[in-house]
């Protein structure tokens, strides 16, 4: 005879649940990328507009972006306020991508009212449509008090884009994405420059002309002045190259009325995973950076040179959707040997592909393989996939 069936706990009604909803989330990663807001705007009308129920702060740029909001975030944490924050990609842990007071959301309620939205409004999202949603829903459940956006591709299609921002923040931009931005740095720039709305206080750390052309254009035509960040900043984050992001953010903070105290603890107490970020295993110093285009390279870059003792060990890895070849010329020179890798395949360009590298596919097998060798210096870059993989495996096995 059968046993008789045995009631299941409310806790594994609540797994299995949120594992479908996590599957149901997954599934829309095939859906590609569909630029435009029109999705967005009527998922957010069955939502009720969820995105408007707090002030919030655009970041966009080719690169600094993610660091320049985790400064800002941490800021605005620091006088005292709820502060949100959604950045893509995640390193890790899905989870990372949305944070309310420094912490992590779980976004299994957002999801839920996410596609019962969906299904009601016969409109599927795209994969980072979906997570830009669960944001808006998720900061909105969270009773944040301003949320900090992070651009994730170009600024004027993109689904970050649909909300009135009281700042928009535009961090260094590069030749980056160009099937989709355009194939010049002006109309790239462009594309970037669209998330300055009427009402925004707009601030940049662009220096090329060009870029500053476009954006002071795009300001003009809603009587808006552009304040142009050259200074400095300290910070605890490694690179020279993030002073000027930490000085973007913490302009912005000014901008907006928050304190010099507040201003100091908030970059002081910004912590940013996975950009320059050291490890010590087995005597070996191990950096790994998302760097992922030729302009985030150029500023890591003189880094290496100056910081990285030889000989030095690069472990390599690209998406094939990237220009690589500028980055494997500017990179691999500055390093006594290379193991070519695959962060994210089979969207990683191959591992044997890489002229005198040593292909090792598998990134653990290349991690692993770094710890055997010779160098007393290794550094991991080409993406943030290769960093968030790199991050996983240390973490196990370094010392604090």
């Amino acid at each position: 005879m059968l046993s008789p069936a045995q009631p299941r706990s409310p806790h594994s009604a609540l797994s299995t649940q949120h594992s479908a909803l996590l599957h149901w989330l997954d599934q829309l990663q095939g859906s590609g990328i569909r630029p435009g807001l029109g999705r967005m705007r009527v998922l957010l009308r069955a939502l009720n507009n969820p995105h408007r129920a707090y002030p919030s702060i655009l970041v966009a740029g080719t690169n600094g972006k993610g660091s320049t909001s985790a400064v800002l975030t941490s800021i605005l944490n620091a006088s005292g306020r709820r502060a949100a924050h959604y950045t893509s990609p995640h390193l890790v842990d899905l989870n990372e991508r949305w944070t309310v007071a420094g912490e992590q959301l779980d976004p299994t309620g957002a999801i839920l009212e996410l596609q019962s939205a969906s299904e009601r409004a016969g409109i599927v999202p795209t994969y980072f449509e979906a997570l830009t949603l669960i944001a808006f829903i998720a900061f909105a459940r969270a009773k944040c008090d301003v949320a900090v956006l992070e651009v994730g591709m170009g600024g004027r299609l993109d689904a970050t884009n649909v909300v009135k921002p009281i700042a928009a923040v535009i961090t260094p931009v590069g030749m980056d994405h160009m099937e989709y931005l355009g194939n010049t740095l002006r109309k790239i720039a462009m594309e970037k420059a669209g998330v300055i709305h009427r009402g925004a206080i707009v601030l940049t750390s662009n220096d090329d002309p060009v870029v500053l052309d476009v954006i002071h254009k795009r300001a003009a035509k809603f009587g808006t002045r552009v304040i142009h960040v050259t200074a400095e900043h300290d910070t605890p984050l490694a690179g020279n190259f993030q002073r000027r992001n930490a000085a973007l953010a913490v302009r912005t903070a000014r901008e907006l009325g928050i304190d010099e105290t507040s201003i100091e603890r908030g970059v002081r107490n910004t912590r940013w995973r996975g950009r320059l970020e050291h490890f010590r295993v087995n005597d070996k110093d191990i950096w790994i950076d998302g760097g992922h285009n030729l302009h985030a390279i150029s500023q890591t870059a003189p880094f290496f040179d100056a910081n990285v003792q030889r000989p030095r060990l690069l472990v390599f890895g690209m998406m094939s959707d990237k220009d690589v070849q500028p980055v494997v010329d500017r990179l691999f020179p500055l390093f006594d040997r290379v193991i070519a890798t695959e962060p994210y395949p089979p969207r990683s360009v191959k591992a044997e592909t890489f002229a005198g590298a040593t292909p090792i596919p598998d990134p653990n097998d290349a991690f692993k393989a770094a710890l055997q060798s010779n160098e007393p210096s290794i550094v991991i870059t080409g993406s943030l996939y290769l960093a968030g993989a790199a991050i996983a495996f240390f973490d196990k096995i370094a010392r604090p």
